[in-house]
Parts: structure tokens; sequence; C-alpha cells
């Protein structure tokens, strides 16, 4: 199940590059952006969270869960 968008955003001469990945946990990240460009290049990386099962819970509502 896809839990994550994450963009990661590259440097290059023509500009920024936008590579967007969809992963199920968090640390699959560390892997593609490993793998990708070098890491240096890494101007900023933004994750979305998708298909929240419960988009009004609260941070109070969820200590009680």
């Amino acid at each position: 199940m896809i839990r994550w968008s994450a963009t990661v955003y590259y440097r290059s001469d023509m500009g920024l590059i936008d590579v967007d990945h969809e992963i199920e946990e968090l640390e699959d990240l560390h892997q593609l952006v490993e793998s990708g460009p070098d890491w240096n290049t890494v101007q900023k990386i933004e994750i979305v969270r998708i298909g929240n099962l419960t988009p009004n819970l609260t941070i109070e509502e969820a200590m009680k869960l």
C-alpha cells in the first residue's frame, strides 16, 4: 500500500529537476536518494501523506487509541 509521496528536487544546469516517488515506508526513500544522482545535488525533498484513513484525527485523539 502506497502511504507517502516524496518529491526530490535536484539542482542541474537547466534548473531544478523534480523526481516523484511513491513509497510505502519513509525508510524506503533513503535507498531511492542514494541510488539517484549524487545526493549533494539534492536541493530539497517534500513528503506528503497519501490516503489518510482518519483525516481529522488530532494528536490528542491519537494518544487515546
